[in-house]
C-alpha cells in the first residue's frame, strides 16, 4: 500500500489535534521524564533534511553562486514567486540541495503539483518518493515536529497509537541527543530507537503504508 497523496493545505480535526497533544506529552514524560521540548503538530514533512542549500563552491561559478545566494534571500524574505523563477536553472542543473528549496517554494506557492516535483526530485529507489513519518525542522521560525497527517484519523490511515508514539519518540530521540542531518542516525541513536515498546509492529505499519523508516536506511 502506497502513502495517500495529501493537499498541504487540509487540516485534521480538532480531536486529532488534542489526542496528538496528549500522545506526545505522554511520550515525553514516560520516555524522557521532561515535559515537551518544541511543539508536536500534524502536517506534510519536508522531504529535504537540510533547511536550506548547502554552497558548493566547488562546482558553483561565481554567477550561480550568487544567483542563488538571491534565490535563498527572496526565499526567506517571502518572496516564493521570484525565488522559483532563480531557483528553477538549478533544478535543470541538477543541484540536489537547490531543488529540495525549489520544492519547499511549490510549496508555498501552494503550487498543485509541488509532490510531482518532489517525487521527481526526492527518491530512495527508481519509483518511490521518500516520505517522512516525521521531521523535526523550522517552520514560521519556530522548530516544531511535525508528524504526517496520513497517520491521522481525520485524513490518513488511522495508525494503531504506537505508531504515532514511535514517531514522535523518534523525532524527540533526534532533539535530545541533538543529531545532525549528515549523520542523523548514529549508533546510540540506533540504540534507544531499538528500546521502544512495539517497534517491530510500529516499523512494519509504516512500511505497508508508504512511510520510509530508520530500517530503510543504510548503518
Amino acid at each position: 500500500m502506497g502513502a495517500l497523496r495529501f493537499n498541504i493545505h487540509q487540516t485534521v480535526s480538532a480531536a486529532d489535534e488534542a489526542a496528538l497533544a496528549r500522545l506526545a506529552a505522554d511520550v515525553s514524560k514516560s520516555y524522557f521524564r521532561a515535559d515537551i521540548p518544541v511543539a508536536v503538530r500534524w502536517g506534510i514533512p519536508s522531504a529535504s533534511e537540510a533547511d536550506e542549500p548547502r554552497l558548493d563552491v566547488g562546482n558553483l561559478s561565481p554567477t550561480l553562486q550568487k544567483s542563488l545566494e538571491a534565490a535563498i534571500y527572496s526565499f526567506h524574505r517571502g518572496e516564493y514567486e521570484n525565488a522559483r523563477v532563480l531557483l528553477l536553472p538549478f533544478v535543470e542543473l541538477k543541484h540536489l540541495e537547490a531543488s529540495k528549496l525549489y520544492v519547499k517554494t511549490l510549496q508555498k506557492l501552494r503550487s498543485p503539483d509541488w509532490d510531482v516535483v518532489a517525487k521527481r526530485i526526492n527518491r530512495v529507489s527508481t519509483d518511490s518518493l521518500f516520505v517522512p513519518a516525521g521531521s523535526t525542522e523550522v517552520r514560521d521560525g519556530e522548530k516544531v515536529i511535525l508528524v504526517h497527517q496520513g497517520l491521522s484519523a481525520s485524513l490518513g490511515h488511522s495508525a494503531p497509537s504506537c505508531v504515532v508514539r514511535y514517531v514522535v519518540n523518534h523525532e524527540f530521540l533526534h532533539i535530545h541527543l541533538q543529531t545532525d542531518a549528515e549523520d542523523p542516525h548514529p549508533p546510540l541513536f540506533r540504540r534507544f530507537d531499538k528500546c521502544f515498546p512495539q517497534r517491530t509492529r510500529s516499523i512494519k505499519w509504516l512500511q505497508a503504508h508508504g512511510f520510509t523508516t530508520i530500517d530503510d536506511d543504510p548503518l
